[in-house]
């Protein structure tokens, strides 16, 4: 053969092998890369680690999550870190406890803020799921309603016992409160010490994310007080008036019985399976 055709065929290989490279690393940048969404576990007034640790041991056995991090928000603000984030793993759980237990709802902000901020700041977190207990979900409702900060999207929410207006004892009694048309509360409890006012949280609802699922678990212990013996259902149902027109529904599930006491609902096998069915299926 001459010496063209040599050189003529191989030009025609250098063009085909190079076309297919290019193809291949087109097709490789169009694959869309999803990033796992971790689930943060944030506990409430008087709270700990032991309000929390029970949920996230189930998730572990039985959904196929693993605890990659523990983040104690020391009483100085200061973030304690406790484990290493690792973005290969499929479904995370992150544990974040307040040392200071007995702060108020305002200072917690500051504090859950600070955190998801590094998270999306040193960890390239950008989205995240929440698991919350008791004033644990005044914290983080206040948190993305005041985020002035850089912080991960929230995609998914579990409310458990949350105190939105009112907490027995404090300002609210049993059978007291009554909720309204589209669950407004009748009587909209003031601010104190630890907790904003209904009326506040209100009057910040708009800042609130769009497009977040909402599942809103709740105690009746069934012995006629409508409460977990702690909070009221007016209280913890509120918050379907006070993110109305946000969401397209919030998903509201009751728990009655011995079981469904305020400190028990985060030890519940019930309130265990409905967290992993509704975060990963």
């Amino acid at each position: 053969m001459h010496k063209k055709g040599w050189l003529l065929i191989i030009s025609c290989l250098s063009i085909l092998l190079l076309v297919g490279c290019s193809k291949n690393a087109t097709q490789h940048s169009n694959k869309k890369v999803t990033q796992p969404v971790p689930t943060i576990f944030v506990h409430g007034l008087m709270g700990s680690h032991k309000s929390t640790d029970k949920m996230i041991t189930a998730m572990q056995k039985n959904g196929q999550a693993k605890k990659i991090m523990t983040i104690n928000v020391q009483a100085d603000g200061k973030l304690k870190r406790i484990g290493k984030y690792d973005h290969q793993v499929k479904r995370p759980i992150i544990q974040v406890n307040f040392e200071n237990n007995e702060a108020s709802i305002q200072t917690q902000t500051k504090w859950l803020t600070e955190t998801l901020h590094y998270l999306r700041v040193k960890q390239h977190v950008k989205r995240y799921n929440a698991v919350a207990h008791s004033a644990g979900n005044i914290t983080l409702v206040e948190t993305e309603m005041k985020a002035t900060k850089t912080i991960p999207q929230l995609k998914r929410l579990v409310i458990i016992a949350g105190p939105f207006n009112g907490v027995i004892g404090m300002n609210d009694a049993a059978n007291t409160n009554q909720l309204q048309k589209n669950y407004r509360p009748k009587i909209i409890y003031p601010a104190n010490d630890w907790y904003p006012s209904y009326e506040q949280l209100l009057s910040w609802r708009h800042h609130f994310p769009a497009n977040v699922r909402i599942l809103n678990i709740y105690g009746d212990l069934g012995d006629g007080s409508h409460s977990d013996g702690m909070v009221t259902e007016q209280s913890e149902l509120s918050v379907n008036y006070l993110l109305r027109g946000l969401h397209d529904s919030i998903k509201n599930v009751k728990i009655t019985g011995q079981n469904a006491a305020h400190s028990s609902l985060h030890d519940n096998q019930t309130v265990n399976r409905q967290l992993i069915k509704f975060l990963w299926n």
